[in-house]
C-alpha cells in the first residue's frame, strides 16, 4: 500500500475530492467527514510536525464543529457573564465591600486592579476561596437530600 501524500497548503486540500478529504479525516478521526476542512488542515499540520492535539482541543473540535459561531460568542464573553460598570457589594465581618467590573475583564477593588475574583475574595478573607463561591455568582446550586 502506498503512502498518501498530505496536501501542502489549505486551498490544495480544499480542491481535493469530498472522498479524498474524508479518508484523509478517518485517518485523524473516528466521527465521520462533515466537510470539516480547518479541522482536518489542523490534523494534518499536527501530523506534519510530529505534533499530537491536546484533548482539551479534541473536546473543542467535537464540541463546537456543528456550530462554530457559538464558540466565537463564549469567547467573547466577559468573566461571569457581568456587564462592565456592575458593582458586586459583598457584606464580610461587617463591612460591606465594592468591587467594580471593568471592560477589560479585569476588577476593581480598593483603587486597584485584579485578574479575578479569586484573588479579591483572598485579599478579603484572608484565605484562598473561589470568588465567584464568596461573592455569590457560582452556577452551582446546592441541592438538599
Amino acid at each position: 500500500m502506498r503512502k498518501r501524500e498530505l496536501p501542502k497548503t489549505i486551498d490544495v486540500l480544499k480542491a481535493l475530492p469530498y472522498s479524498e478529504r474524508a479518508k484523509l479525516w478517518a485517518k485523524y478521526s473516528p466521527h465521520p467527514f462533515k466537510r470539516q476542512n480547518r479541522s482536518l488542515w489542523y490534523y494534518i499540520q499536527c501530523d506534519r510536525l510530529g505534533l499530537r492535539i491536546e484533548k482539551k482541543h479534541l473536546v473543542k473540535i467535537k464540541r463546537y464543529k456543528d456550530n462554530p459561531s457559538e464558540c466565537v460568542t463564549r469567547a467573547a464573553r466577559t468573566k461571569y457573564n457581568l456587564t462592565p460598570g456592575a458593582i458586586i457589594r459583598k457584606e464580610f465581618r461587617g463591612i460591606v465591600h465594592e468591587i467594580i467590573v471593568n471592560d477589560d475583564n479585569t476588577f476593581t477593588y480598593n483603587g486597584e486592579k485584579y485578574r479575578t475574583l479569586s484573588a479579591i475574595a483572598k485579599d478579603i478573607s484572608g484565605i484562598k476561596i473561589s470568588g465567584p463561591d464568596f461573592f455569590g455568582l457560582s452556577q452551582r446550586k446546592c441541592h438538599d437530600n
